[in-house]
C-alpha cells in the first residue's frame, strides 16, 4: 500500500486555499523574511502552540487526565472568556464532529472582539468554558493551545496580541491546523511544539499496517515502512489521535516526565497574559 493513499483527505475551502498557496510562498527567501516581519515585528519569537493530547493520565500526579489539568489552568487564569463555533467545521460543513464546540478565547483580546461579527461568539463564564472542555473530550476533539499574531490580526485585536490566547478544539478532518505540515519545517516547529516528556512508539507486533492511523493524523507525522506504521518523530505533535484511531493498540502515548507540563505553561505564560 502507497503511503499516498494513506494520508487524509484535505479540506478544500477557500481559506485552505489560501494558506496552501501562502506555504509555497513562505518557502522563498523574500517571503519568508516578510512573515517572520510580520510575525515577529519585535524580534522575539513570541508566538507558540501545543496540542494536548486527551488520552493520556496523569495517574498518581495529581489524578487527572493531562488536557483537563493543562486547560484547566488557563481557563481559571483567564480575566474574559469567549467561545465561538468552529470555523474550520462550518466551511466544511462537517458532519464528523460538533459545530458549536469550536474555539475558546482567553484574555483581554477576546473582551475587545466584536462578537456581533463572529459566529456563536459569546462571552462565557468559567463554568461554561470548563464545561465545554468536558463536552469536547466527549466529541473526540484535541485541545490545541495557542497565542498566535494571526488571531489577533484576524479578529482585529492586534493592539491586544500579548493578551489574547486561544483553546481551540480540532478534528482531523476540517480544521486548519492540519494545513501546517506544508509549511516550511523552520516555521513549523517554532509555531508549535511537542509537548516535553510525551512518547508515541509503534509496536510493530502488533501494527497490522491497516492505515487507520493515517486517517487521522494532520501533521505528516507517520510513515509507512514495509507495511508497518512508524512514527515520524520531527513531525509528530503527539496528539494522541493516531493511538485512538489503532484497532489493534500497537501505538502508544505516555508522558514519563511531569516537568514538560510546567514548561508548558510557563511558556505561554512568558508570551501571554490572560488576566484581563
Amino acid at each position: 500500500m502507497k503511503k499516498k493513499e494513506l494520508k487524509p483527505i484535505e479540506m478544500d475551502t477557500k481559506r485552505a486555499r489560501r494558506l496552501r498557496k501562502l506555504s509555497k510562498l513562505l518557502k522563498f527567501p523574500i517571503f519568508k523574511q516578510l512573515y517572520k516581519k510580520f510575525a515577529y515585528p519585535d524580534g522575539i519569537e513570541t508566538q507558540t502552540g501545543t496540542p494536548i493530547p486527551v488520552n493520556v493520565s496523569l495517574g498518581t500526579y495529581e489524578d487527572q487526565v493531562l488536557h483537563y489539568k493543562v486547560t484547566e489552568y488557563f481557563i481559571n487564569k483567564a480575566g474574559t472568556i469567549v467561545l465561538m463555533d468552529c470555523p474550520c467545521r462550518t466551511a466544511n460543513q462537517c458532519k464528523n464532529h460538533s459545530i458549536e464546540l469550536g474555539c475558546t478565547y482567553l484574555g483581554k483580546g477576546a473582551a475587545e472582539m466584536d462578537l456581533s461579527k463572529i459566529p456563536g461568539g459569546r462571552l462565557a463564564t468559567k463554568e461554561e468554558a470548563l464545561e465545554r472542555e468536558r463536552l469536547a473530550y466527549e466529541n473526540g476533539l484535541v485541545p490545541h493551545l495557542g497565542k498566535f499574531r494571526g488571531d489577533a490580526k484576524y479578529f482585529g485585536v492586534v493592539e491586544y496580541e500579548n493578551e489574547l490566547m486561544s483553546i481551540c478544539h480540532c478534528c482531523s478532518c476540517c480544521c486548519v491546523v492540519s494545513l501546517a505540515k506544508h509549511l516550511p519545517s523552520e516555521i513549523r516547529r517554532k509555531l508549535a511544539k511537542r509537548l516535553d516528556g510525551l512518547e508515541v512508539r509503534v509496536d510493530p507486533d502488533k501494527c497490522v499496517g491497516c492505515g487507520a492511523c493515517f486517517k487521522v493524523c494532520i501533521y505528516d507525522g507517520l510513515k509507512m515502512i514495509r507495511g508497518k506504521t512508524m512514527i515520524q518523530q520531527e513531525n509528530c505533535l503527539g496528539c494522541g489521535r493516531c493511538e485512538k484511531a489503532c484497532p489493534t493498540g500497537a501505538i502508544s502515548i505516555t508522558i514519563d516526565d511531569y516537568s514538560g507540563i510546567d514548561e508548558l505553561i510557563t511558556r505561554f505564560e512568558s508570551r501571554v497574559d490572560i488576566s484581563g
